[in-house]
């Protein structure tokens, strides 16, 4: 998300929608080794080619569904154009048949990462009458899902971030974004015997209340205490935080928030030889990070929805499509959201018969089971509302969990986080 010289250049209000937006982003799949840059490939590794053969599948026919797709693109705070090249290599995958065996037509529109963009788009999609739409990441989804899905229009994306995304009739996010992740931090916490554990957070309102509201029950149900610890904005230099949290002496330390807030809480962490387990999502694997704090991610545990760089039948199936229909997009960046986010959308609709409208696709989505997560290390999602009772619009409790060597990822597994959001 950029240097620290940048990250100090931005007005406050970019800032904090950079800071949301990287919730979200850290949340999604990607490569660990990327520098996490706003390009779409500059200096970053170029796709591979095909690992495995593409099937035969079947060829979609007959008219275009036309599928909206929103994507942070050209603001001044975020670009990131190789998730909207993910997406079109899904869309070009057509193995599948397309969407009730009709081809899909993208309709892309690029939103500034503000408000008033991101509606833009929304009533742009509106107004262009397309079947369903589709987000790439966003921080901004509540200024978007009113307009989408009170024009009965269904709202999807892979990673749900706000609390629009969470709850609402008609949108649907394939895995359970910022709370299950949390449901999973807290579940592996269970598992590794710990009684407390420390959040350090980005202190922007949307993400210590989410933390706050969507952590402190899963783990409690847990029996984990959670500290939760804010660092505000573009703090450079968090040690007196960090010092008054490890005197706490937390069984383990966490850090949701982008690359910059990592390398100010990790050097903290350095400063007072803090010994606890971290616990990390994907902005902090940065070559950037590890240069600022050399060996504080080693042994880290890296909570994502997916796994691009395993030898999972998903994870390769992933570098092929790239190679084949992108083969210029670097696979180390955040091509896989789109990828991921798109690809879901079709196989979530394979059962779709009859006419592709809206409210068909919407119903499809809602009898949606055990969809294999595109990327997602053997997860499936469900869609009838059931994954997260109160969180009717995510369809899993599901997250990849991995262990940090260096930079990288290494020893993929699933955990399910489903206990702690029964009843």
């Amino acid at each position: 998300m950029g240097s620290t010289g940048v990250w100090g250049r931005r007005p406050r209000r970019a800032r904090v929608g950079a800071a949301l937006l990287a919730v979200g982003l850290g949340l999604l799949p990607a490569a660990c080794g990327s520098d996490g840059g706003s390009g779409g490939g500059a200096g970053a590794t170029p796709a591979a080619g095909s690992t495995v053969t593409l099937p035969p599948g079947t060829k979609a026919t007959g008219a275009p569904v036309k599928i909206g797709f929103i994507t942070a693109e050209g603001g001044s705070a975020i670009s990131l154009p190789e998730v909207r090249e993910g997406a079109q290599a899904a869309t070009a995958y057509d193995h599948l048949g397309g969407i009730g065996g009709r081809p899909i037509q993208l309709v892309v529109c690029k939103s500034q990462e503000d408000a008033a963009s991101a509606r833009a788009c929304a009533n742009q999609l509106v107004e262009q009458k397309v079947t369903a739409v589709n987000i790439g990441t966003t921080a901004f989804a509540d200024s978007m899902v009113p307009v989408i899905t009170g024009a009965r229009i269904p709202y999807t994306t892979g990673v749900a971030a706000s609390g629009a995304e969470f709850v609402t009739d008609g949108a649907f996010s394939w895995t359970g974004g910022f709370p299950t992740t949390l449901g999973v931090m807290a579940q592996t916490a269970k598992d590794k015997g710990y009684k407390s554990v420390s959040l350090f957070v980005t202190d922007a309102p949307a993400v210590t209340a989410g933390a706050n509201a969507l952590g402190k029950p899963v783990f409690a149900k847990a029996g984990v205490g959670l500290d939760i610890v804010p660092i505000p904005v573009g703090t450079p230099d968090a040690t007196s935080q960090v010092t008054a949290t490890i005197g706490k002496k937390p069984g383990a330390v966490i850090l949701v928030g982008e690359g910059t807030f990592c390398t100010t809480v990790l050097k903290g962490l350095v400063a007072v030889n803090a010994t606890q387990p971290r616990f990390v999502i994907q902005p902090c694997l940065s070559k950037t990070v590890e240069d600022a704090a050399p060996g504080a991610l080693d042994g880290a545990t890296l909570f994502t929805p997916g796994d691009t760089e395993s030898d999972n039948a998903e994870s390769r199936l992933y570098r092929t499509v790239m190679g084949r229909y992108a083969p210029k997009t670097a696979l180390d960046g955040y091509a896989v959201t789109g990828y991921q986010n798109l690809l879901g959308l079709v196989r979530a609709l394979k059962d779709l018969t009859g006419d592709v409208t809206p409210a068909s696709v919407t119903s499809t989505l809602k009898a949606a089971k055990d969809v294999v997560l595109p990327a997602g290390d053997g997860l499936t999602f469900t869609c009838d509302g059931t994954a997260i009772p109160n969180l009717k619009a995510l369809c899993s409790t599901g997250s990849v969990v991995a262990t940090v060597k260096g930079t990288r990822a290494t020893g993929y597994r699933t955990v399910d986080s489903a206990s702690l959001f029964g009843g």
